[in-house]
């Protein structure tokens, strides 16, 4: 679809929107291979513009270009009244410029008014101005309809609430343009919900606002057009109005795929041992838990945020400490105290902070990948490099690693490539993996990569090992294409248990608001 074209649709205004922010015909390449053929992408004034794309599609080449970190080969950026062939990140931020990364630019050992004013204080000679600081920066949160005291100690605030101030930094500069960089990646449900609303305030100052993101959801509720690039190139481009969630997955992956929930076969019989069998669980947050895994089964786990998804797995995972009851894994009981112990005899977790609690970023893909293993890959205390690289070749193979290079730093690889790596940490042959924990293994991933981390985790219950699986997710669509049965959980408790026919996004959700709806009455 041409640049404009979604403005020139059935229904559009008559009259045409102001577009103060465009890109027109943009390329890039990197040694030969071109990641950028020729984009181009307008932003009118006082909307919100969702950019979407599997990791690699482009979108982060796109946003360095408008932030100056690099230069296009050729093509035009339009910035207000202002046409520019390529910019530094000086005369990017001189032309308007704004950009909200994931990584906030924040100095948590301040408050928000320093924050919002850090390197542009008011003065009066050398003394700052922090009355009038102060009265500003509130003024800024009133018009976002943000009710944060200009006063408050940033580790008091919430995720979506630092965002907040970031995005309040960004417009004491009146930037022409905010670029907000998949700014509720590692937000929850209830955090983004309230991003979102402030981002809908922010639509009354008629800014156009780039919004980057892999949560379909969110395009829906607050974009008024959505560009799709793949493999360097605009595959979709349009008006929310006129689209459907099918048609953005399609034209991210390239191909269509089914968004039902696909019907797996039933897992082994339940006379047999059970793979997993915890009985009156109790640790921090939660408790008393029961349940059982069957040998070849997924079980998903749904709840709203802090009824006990990630503390269930941690207690079980031994990070965090039980308090009481008991678990067995194929009939052995296990009294793991702590996450080593839990490796040893065979369970597994992929933490959702991959960042922070699975990856090593000064370490190769390869390194990453068989941490746990080394010693068991080796012979006589000494490393095995070759034998390393073809277990590193076949686990990654299967998970259709991309690049696939054993050598190559883990902090180079995009965030979907990131998380194969760390599940492929626990399915080589060297590992003894009997219950493997993935707590939201899909967070910050795009289609593409979920549909390879789904057959993954499809393929690692149907082999023969008889492993099972236990999986956590805030999204009820992906738990229903996923697991055979779904435990919900509210306040720290299980709320039901859920499979066949039963397994749907309303009965998930009505149960998880079960026990908290219940408390709110009687409080």
């Amino acid at each position: 679809m041409p640049l404009g074209a979604a403005d020139q649709s059935p229904g559009a205004d008559d009259e045409k929107p102001v577009m103060s922010f465009a890109v027109y015909g943009l390329r890039k390449s990197y040694g030969g291979v071109e990641v950028l053929k020729g984009v181009d992408l307008a932003v009118a004034d006082g909307e919100i513009h969702a950019l979407l794309g599997a990791n690699g599609a482009g979108k982060s080449t796109l946003i360095k270009c408008l932030s100056g970190a690099i230069a296009p080969d050729s093509g035009t950026i339009v910035i207000g009244n202002q046409r520019h062939l390529a910019l530094s990140p000086k005369t990017s931020r001189q032309s308007g410029v704004a950009v909200i990364y994931q990584d906030l630019s924040l100095a948590l050992s301040l408050n928000v008014v320093d924050n919002i004013f850090l390197g542009q204080e008011l003065r009066v000679g050398p003394f700052i101005r922090r009355v009038a600081q102060r009265s500003e920066a509130k003024r800024w949160l009133a018009e976002l309809g943000a009710g944060i005291d200009p006063g408050a100690k940033l580790a008091r605030l919430s995720n979506a609430e630092l965002q907040i101030v970031e995005i309040t930094k960004a417009l004491r500069s009146q930037p022409q343009v905010l670029i907000l960089d998949e700014p509720t990646a590692a937000l929850s449900e209830r955090e983004a919900e309230t991003l979102g609303r402030y981002l809908l305030a922010l639509k009354n100052r008629n800014l156009p606002i780039l919004y980057v993101t892999h949560r379909l959801g969110e395009v829906f509720t607050l974009a008024d057009h959505v560009t799709v690039l793949r493999g360097g190139e605009v595959a979709l481009t349009g008006r929310i109005a006129d689209l459907r969630q099918d048609n953005l997955v399609d034209a991210i992956v390239g191909r269509s795929v089914r968004s039902d929930r696909v019907l797996m076969p039933r897992a082994a019989d339940q006379a047999k041992v059970p793979a997993l069998e915890v009985t009156n669980l109790i640790a921090s947050g939660i408790g008393p838990i029961s349940f059982r895994l069957r040998a070849g089964e997924i079980v998903g786990v749904f709840g709203l945020v802090g009824s006990g998804r990630t503390e269930l797995l941690e207690a079980l995972f031994g990070a965090n400490r039980r308090m009481g009851g008991r678990m067995a894994v194929r009939g052995e009981v296990i009294w793991a105290r702590d996450p080593a112990a839990s490796v040893a005899a065979g369970i597994a977790l992929v933490p959702s902070d991959r960042l922070r609690k699975s990856i090593l970023g000064s370490l190769s893909a390869g390194e990453n990948a068989l941490l746990p293993n080394f010693a068991v890959l080796g012979r006589f205390g000494l490393r095995r490099r070759q034998h390393e690289r073809r277990v590193f070749d076949r686990v990654m193979g299967r998970l259709d690693l991309r690049p696939r290079r054993y050598e190559l730093e883990v902090r180079r690889f995009s965030g979907g490539n990131q998380q194969k790596i760390v599940l492929g940490r626990w399915l080589s042959e060297a590992r003894c993996c009997r219950l493997l924990m993935l707590d939201e293994p899909t967070q910050g991933v795009d289609v593409g990569a979920r549909r390879d981390i789904y057959d993954a985790i499809r393929a690692v219950a149907a082999d023969s090992e008889g492993r099972a699986v236990l999986v956590t997710s805030s999204e009820p669509e992906e738990l229903m294409q996923l697991a055979h049965r779904v435990l919900v959980l509210s306040g720290g408790k299980i709320a039901a248990l859920l499979e066949g026919d039963e397994i749907t996004e309303e009965h998930m959700i009505s149960f998880a608001h079960q026990i908290e709806k219940s408390r709110a009455e009687t409080s």
